[in-house]
């Protein structure tokens, strides 16, 4: 029964590793479209919210990629 249990844990903590990937790479995308939704929504307004725009949308990057690695140069 220990073997079984040993085996139990060993299995869940590779696929904690392989979920951990899968999302910071889904979070990276989603932060990429979230620049890019802003530069669009700042385009379409004319720049009359780009300061709220900018704000939202950094605020939604740092949830969805922390460590910063899509941050795009300005």
């Amino acid at each position: 029964m220990s073997s079984f249990l040993d085996k139990a844990k060993e299995l869940a903590a590779q696929a904690r590793e392989k979920a951990g990937s899968v999302a910071e790479k889904a979070g990276d995308a989603a932060a990429k479209g979230v620049s890019v939704v802003a530069d669009k929504a700042d385009e379409v307004t004319g720049g009359k919210y780009t300061e709220k725009i900018e704000s939202v949308s950094e605020k939604v990057e740092k949830v969805l990629d922390p460590d910063g690695s899509t941050k795009k140069d300005d």
